[in-house]
């Protein structure tokens, strides 16, 4: 049985997957130079609290938490973003091994799918990967081969 539709799905969702790591690394090296560089924080911080003094909505005490917040999302985006990155590539992992399970359909379909769920938890629960993932194990489970038909016909018979 050709599994083409769950090939597809498993392609897209690695190639989703891929696109997001390269997104990933690139936000956690931007957010790296500005933990690194205390003068672009302070650069930053001094923006902000010039476009908020401005309007009238923000109390003092508010700018100075928004200040400090936005120190303390700083410092943790380095970290979480490299947890982020690493789900992303045991994602790629087990969706190139679903793929690849797909690909090899003798009683490989419920592996596949397993691998594609795995793939879907680690993308994220709900975002487009993941969905794409989960269509394609849900494939995997429910499409099985058709059965053989056991009716024999031999040429020259004749039903009696």
């Amino acid at each position: 049985m050709k599994r083409t539709i769950e090939i597809v799905l498993g392609s897209v969702g690695t190639l989703f997957n891929l696109i997001a790591i390269a997104i990933m690394g690139l936000i956690v090296k931007l957010v790296s130079e500005v933990k690194n560089n205390t003068q672009l924080q302070d650069e930053l911080v001094t923006e902000f609290k010039n476009q908020l003094t401005n309007d009238p909505q923000f109390k003092d005490t508010d700018i100075q938490a928004f200040a400090e917040s936005m120190v303390s999302a700083i410092n943790f985006l380095g970290p979480f973003g490299w947890f982020i990155i690493i789900c992303f590539i045991v994602s790629v992992v087990a969706g190139i091994v679903g793929i690849v399970q797909a690909v090899r359909t003798k009683n490989r379909a419920n592996f596949a799918g397993s691998m594609f769920i795995v793939a879907g938890v680690f993308a994220g629960i709900l975002s487009l990967t993941s969905i794409v993932y989960y269509i394609a194990a849900i494939m995997c489970y429910v499409r099985k081969p058709k059965a053989e038909s056991s009716d024999v016909t031999y040429p020259n018979s004749s039903v009696i």
